[in-house]
């Protein structure tokens, strides 16, 4: 009950923190390590809290991955928009307690 206050309370400064930005949306591959596990990859699909090109953003999102007959992350994180609709997060998985790196398009501006 703990993570998900905290993770709520997260989502909702990052969100809030850059109300004047046109948010966006991330589709891309998301990589999970640390714990002493191996790397899990998956799908994830994020909020990000700007369009702006080469920006720093909030992110939020959800992920899918692959290994151990599939499951679910909840992350939330900072990122960076490149030129060329990439971006790439940096987020903490708070159901699997993992940090996790993401890449993937964004429509930028």
């Amino acid at each position: 009950m703990n993570k998900l206050k905290a993770s709520t309370a997260l989502v909702s400064a990052l969100l809030t923190s850059q109300a004047m930005a046109d948010p966006t949306v991330m589709f891309g591959l998301a990589f999970n390590f640390g714990g002493g596990a191996p790397v899990s990859t998956g799908l994830t699909l994020k909020l990000l809290t700007d369009d702006e090109a080469q920006s720093v953003v909030g992110a939020a999102g959800v992920s899918y991955f692959f290994d151990n007959g599939g499951y679910f992350g909840l992350d939330a994180g900072v990122g960076y928009l490149f030129d060329g609709d990439v971006a790439t997060t940096l987020t903490y998985d708070f159901i699997n307690d993992r940090p996790q790196f993401s890449l993937g398009y964004a429509d930028v501006c």
